[in-house]
């Protein structure tokens, strides 16, 4: 080993590190070294003491070691730091933290290399560990920073969106989010600023194709605002969601609705209708009720036919839908029986005669559907609900009503006051 005199508290300093240190001549030959050197290349002492650094450097790292190392003597630089593997003798390799620092004499003239390796094997084996995991999951992964940029992603990204890694990262990945989506994911991720952590989280990516992916992301924000992904493409299940709420939907709609007109059926009337009472209580006004009867529908079924009849039918629930307001509810209980529910009227009863007159003129009008060979009309009963009433005994006395009216020669409307029928015409 050359000639050096090492400075006593230089040796004694470095002699108990954990990190391993060692001084060197400037051709890279040992001066001295700390057991921890040792430990951590796993050489004796005296086997160390017959090799240089460049014996226990592994091979693909030499260059690059020796390349900093030209630079630092040429004066380019004080000092430098890599990462670099180093084979021990039982043919393992370490991963070593190493910091070169070149020392200089009194008169300012390189005297000497000062070499610290840290010892990151650990840390460098759960690297590769986690990018193992990292490219083999098949969800989404990555990492973003805190200005929005995605720093790192998984192989997933390529095989369920179709972009290029270089891609994903030279725009912000708002860049990628479908417009609709965009201020609620903004939103979330403020929410999570300085930290936190958010489940469940669905938005659309687009595809590089030009279509869209749902996907659904578990997120975690670290305190520096870097964003920690992790995303499941849930398109299919979405899809699958939404096919089952329109068949639900439609479902619903057929058992509610007459197939014919597209108005509520008689069960779904009948359960709006007791709503309304349920709730008359805490209204001014109570519901008024109208019984309809399609005037000579039989006649329009004879002489122009069945599908005269049903256009007629729909003809006529369009007719009704006409004359009162979108509030109301119109519905088809069966055959040529409608019925109209006005509900929270202002002025309740006169505010339904006017709207008995606009359905007695619109009824009356002619039907193109039959050609002029018959001219169907309506007759109407009326009954405003009574406190304490169901909703089966205002049907029956609008029933009632109607019948009422139809005795007294049809094409008119009828109702029950103080014990006497009252007949309306258009």
């Amino acid at each position: 080993m050359p000639s050096y005199a090492v400075p006593s508290h230089f040796l004694a300093a470095f002699a108990k590190s954990a990190v391993g240190t060692a001084l060197l001549d400037l051709k890279g030959r040992w001066i001295a070294f700390n057991d921890a050197l040792c430990r951590i290349l796993g050489y004796p002492r005296d086997e160390l003491l017959a090799l240089d650094y460049r014996d226990v450097t592994h091979p693909a790292d030499l260059d690059a070691d020796l390349t900093q190392l030209q630079r630092m003597l040429a004066g380019d630089l004080d000092s430098y730091c890599l990462e670099k593997r180093y084979c021990r003798p039982d043919g393992a390799v370490v991963w070593g933290l190493l910091t070169v620092t070149l020392s200089h004499d009194d008169a300012g003239r390189p005297e000497c290399l000062i070499a610290q390796v840290i010892d990151i094997t650990a840390q460098k084996k759960a690297i590769e560990d986690r990018d193992a995991l990292f490219a083999l999951a098949p969800d989404l992964l990555s990492i973003s920073s805190h200005d929005g940029y995605i720093m790192q992603v998984n192989p997933a990204w390529h095989a369920l969106l179709g972009w290029d890694e270089a891609v994903l990262k030279s725009r912000p990945f708002v860049d990628f989010l479908h417009p609709d989506d965009r201020a609620r994911t903004l939103e979330k991720a403020g929410e999570l600023a300085g930290g936190g952590t958010v489940l469940g989280f669905r938005n659309r990516y687009l595809h590089a194709d030009g279509s869209w992916r749902w996907i659904e992301w578990s997120t975690s924000v670290a305190g520096d605002g870097r964003m920690f992904c992790s995303g499941r493409d849930v398109t299919e299940q979405i899809e699958a969601e939404e096919r089952t709420r329109r068949l639900s939907w439609e479902l619903h709609h057929r058992a509610t609705h007459d197939f014919l007109t597209g108005l509520p059926n008689r069960y779904e009337f009948m359960g709006r209708l007791q709503h309304a009472i349920d709730t008359a209580g805490r209204a001014p006004h109570p519901p008024v009720l109208m019984f309809i009867d399609l005037d000579g529908f039989k006649a329009v079924n004879d002489v122009c036919g069945h599908e005269t009849g049903d256009a007629v039918l729909i003809a006529f629930g369009r007719r009704l839908r006409e004359a009162v307001r979108r509030a109301d509810i119109v519905a088809r209980l069966a055959g040529d029986e409608f019925v109209v529910l006005l509900d929270r009227l202002h002025g309740s009863w006169p505010a339904a005669i006017e709207a008995v007159q606009a359905i007695l003129r619109l009824a009356g009008q002619p039907y193109p559907e039959t050609g002029g060979r018959t001219q169907p009309g309506a007759t109407i009963g009326m009954a405003l609900h009574r406190p304490g009433e169901s909703a089966d005994q205002l049907l029956s006395r609008a029933d009632a009503a109607m019948y009422a009216a139809k005795k007294a020669g049809k094409n008119r409307a009828a109702y029950e006051r103080a014990g006497q029928w009252v007949l309306l015409g258009a």
